[in-house]
């Protein structure tokens, strides 16, 4: 059965590799499912500040903070720091990307990766049918190093290590 994999507005497909295509599709596969759409990808900076502003705002602060280790701790901070002193958006989350790029992306987020190192992308919770058959589809494929999934992460995100030549 072919599946079909979209790709949401914030996610650049460029960033999945083939490797990591081969191996959604083979999950879907095994869970029977027709498709899923992929909401993030890997993510610079600017992105990784983006999505965790939107997070923050949407969820409060306490939540995102069980979400991440310290290194992402430190960017939460720097948003409550940020928003106390009374900053815009637009310098909030300019303050949360110079955090993040002094700690160093990847300590914050694997979807700083390089993705032809290790490809991470976020798949929609939304976009499954057959939410136990996927689960039970990624647990079982060995390409996958990590799997998260709701309510420890909003969405099903998956790194897979790309295979060296």
């Amino acid at each position: 059965m072919p599946v079909e994999i979209k790709f949401g507005s914030n996610a650049v497909q460029a960033n999945v590799t083939n490797f990591s295509l081969k191996v959604l599709e083979d999950i879907l596969q095994a869970a029977g499912l027709s498709g899923a759409l992929i909401t993030s990808t890997a993510r610079t900076p600017a992105d990784q500040a983006r999505v965790m502003y939107a997070n923050i705002v949407r969820t409060g602060v306490a939540k995102q903070k069980q979400l991440y280790a310290a290194a992402g701790d430190m960017v939460i901070d720097e948003y409550v720091k940020a928003k106390k002193a009374g900053k815009t958006e637009v310098e909030i989350k300019a303050a949360m990307e110079a955090k993040i790029i002094a700690i160093g992306p990847t300590r914050i987020s694997h979807h700083a990766a390089d993705p032809n190192i290790l490809c991470v992308f976020d798949v929609a919770p939304s976009s499954i049918a057959k939410k136990a058959a996927f689960e039970k589809a990624v647990r079982a494929d060995k390409r996958v190093k990590k799997f998260l999934l709701p309510p420890v992460d909003p969405a099903y995100h998956l790194e897979i290590p790309q295979p060296t030549a």
